[in-house]
């Protein structure tokens, strides 16, 4: 199972996740708390699936799998919360 998987660092740490989830948002939904919510639970089942027991070969192949496409979807979320962010003028370096 071949991949063309490049890992990409995590834009938000635990801590300010944790304060997105708590910020009151300017357009009356809670898409940052729930996006912030949603790219914390992919970081945890990434760091997960990285250190995953492998009894063998096809154990590892799919752990990888699952760990290159979490990786893949938290990349994901943590563009459209920054596009959440950047619209509601929050400061990601401040929280």
């Amino acid at each position: 199972m071949k991949t063309d998987f490049t890992f990409k660092e995590r834009i938000f740490n635990d801590f300010a996740l944790g304060k997105l989830q708590e910020i009151t948002s300017v357009i009356e939904c809670e898409c940052p708390n729930q996006v912030s919510t949603i790219v914390n639970s992919l970081s945890s089942f990434e760091e997960y699936s990285k250190k995953c027991t492998n009894r063998n070969a096809k154990d590892a192949e799919i752990h990888k799998l699952l760990f290159e496409k979490t990786s893949q979807a938290r990349v994901i979320m943590e563009e459209a919360l920054k596009a959440i962010c950047d619209f509601e003028d929050i400061v990601i370096s401040d929280l």
